[in-house]
């Protein structure tokens, strides 16, 4: 595997706190009851980190479909049923909201859904660890990553 160029890691760093900000946003939103708004997170929040690993494999994926059958492939390299799953759950998740809405279902299977694609996200940005964990910016909490990346959210510079 060729080392990534400067432009190739920033985007994944970029990639990795979009990731982890749409994933709590979607937790912040089934909070609140707006579970559609959570879908959409949840989809950005995915796809960003399978682009992810793609991207520090060299690969890169061109439409959904390749990010599906790349994430499949990922679950099943790792034996990981959460991430070889992740798409087909979200995939089902706006009929168990009209499930719920219709009072056909309860409203903590959308819960286990989202905790499953969390879970898939989690893992898939655990793939990516460098060779020195103590200047690995994807070991950064959420806040960690916001306090030393925040300015590129504005269209800063990368600034290590």
């Amino acid at each position: 595997m060729t080392p990534l160029t400067d432009q190739e890691s920033k985007r994944l760093i970029r990639y990795h706190g979009q990731s982890l900000r749409l994933l709590q946003d979607a937790v912040d939103q089934i909070r609140q009851g707006r579970w559609l708004r959570c879908e959409d997170l949840l989809w950005g929040s995915l796809t960003l980190a399978v682009k992810g690993v793609a991207l520090s494999r060299g690969e890169h994926l061109t439409d959904q479909q390749a990010l599906r059958e790349y994430t499949e492939r990922l679950g099943q390299e790792h034996r990981d049923r959460k991430i070889r799953d992740a798409f087909a759950k979200l995939a089902s998740f706006s009929d168990t909201v009209e499930q719920v809405r219709e009072s056909r279902r309860r409203s903590d299977q959308l819960v286990a859904v989202l905790e499953d694609v969390s879970g898939a996200v989690e893992r898939l940005w655990e793939m990516l660890r460098l060779a020195d964990p103590a200047n690995d910016p994807l070991n950064d909490s959420l806040e960690a990553w916001l306090e030393r990346y925040g300015n590129l959210l504005d269209g800063g510079r990368f600034d290590r």
